[in-house]
């Protein structure tokens, strides 16, 4: 299982070219292949995130600590090793699904982010355990990238959405990634008739109070009908703050209205939880929705706003609308 060959193929193909990088994945080898323990401990957990088809992956989302997960101090590297050891399993998943170039684009794509960010841009010493076990996500098949929006099946024709970070919820890109995602879910799935539904701190009803009318999580929100689950403190804390954990809720940054109004809702010992959601708004998911969206794209315009045309009417008349397209 641990093979250096193996390792630096894995690079190649998620396109690392750290020369760093690579020393870092060659040391961790070592390190494991010296203690007995740890080495066992990887495979159990190797076999749990590319074979096992257990709730042993399900618990493995409860651990945040690396060294309480291996029961001793290990080399943080060990995440990254564990995730590029995925690779002949994300092989065979691209052969047995025929993801199209798109997908498999996406899919690199994405697990090198998983592979990097938490290394750039938190200045980790190691990707998180989450990190790792997102990415096997993608590696097992278990979803699929539509447009600003990411899907992935469960159980009884159910498709849980989850939202990238990085860019805005832009609510028509929502709703585009919704309709398109049905040709995607019956081509590689086979699944018909999808209901989606999604958990996320997006839908806390906690913070729901905080927004304006207008932004675009409160669009997002109408979407759903929605109840309260479990506590979303810790996602709040990485996706608003990017932060890993606080212990102190007074030294939160407030640049923008979002951070300061949730950081004074946790001063005054607020439980933010987050939202299960069951998309409410049916149409989105219709043709008659997509054909909607596409002709209001195609109206003639003038000086940037739509012209209302009517029938039998053959008068330069036009309508403002709300807003310019």
């Amino acid at each position: 299982m641990l093979n250096k060959e193996k390792i630096k193929e894995a690079l190649e193909y998620y396109d690392i070219k750290d020369a760093d990088y690579q020393e870092k994945c060659d040391r961790c080898i070592e390190e494991i292949k010296n203690n007995k323990k740890i080495q066992n401990k990887a495979k159990e957990i190797y076999e749990i995130l590319y074979i096992d088809k257990t709730e042993k992956f399900r618990e493995l989302w409860k651990e945040k600590n690396i060294e309480i997960l291996f029961e001793e101090k290990v080399n943080p590297f060990i995440t990254n090793i564990l995730l590029l050891l995925g690779l002949e399993y994300h092989k065979e998943n691209i052969k047995k699904y025929n993801f199209d170039n798109e997908q498999i684009k996406i899919q690199k794509q994405r697990i090198r982010e998983c592979l990097l960010n938490d290394i750039i841009y938190k200045h980790y010493d190691g990707i998180r355990i989450s990190q790792m076990l997102w990415a096997t996500y993608f590696i097992n098949a278990r979803l699929i990238e539509c447009g600003r929006l990411q899907f992935e099946p469960t159980t009884n024709n159910k498709i849980k959405i989850h939202i990238p970070a990085g860019k805005n919820l832009d609510i028509n890109e929502v709703k585009k990634a919704i309709q398109n995602s049905r040709e995607l879910l019956k081509k590689y799935y086979n699944i018909e008739n999808p209901k989606y539904i999604c958990e996320t701190w997006l839908l806390s009803k906690e913070i729901s109070k905080m927004l304006d009318e207008n932004s675009n999580i409160k669009k997002f929100q109408e979407l759903f009908e929605i109840q309260s689950s479990k506590n979303g403190i810790d996602d709040v804390l990485n996706f608003v703050f990017n932060l890993k954990k606080c212990d102190n809720y007074n030294e939160l940054p407030e640049t923008t209205r979002l951070q300061k109004s949730i950081k004074e809702f946790l001063i005054n010992n607020g439980t933010i939880y987050e939202g299960y959601g069951e998309l409410k708004n049916e149409n989105i998911c219709s043709k008659t929705w997509s054909n909607r969206l596409e002709c209001s794209r195609k109206m003639p315009r003038k000086n940037g706003y739509r012209i209302k045309q009517h029938r039998n009417r053959t008068s330069k008349e036009y309508k403002r609308t709300n807003k310019k397209i």
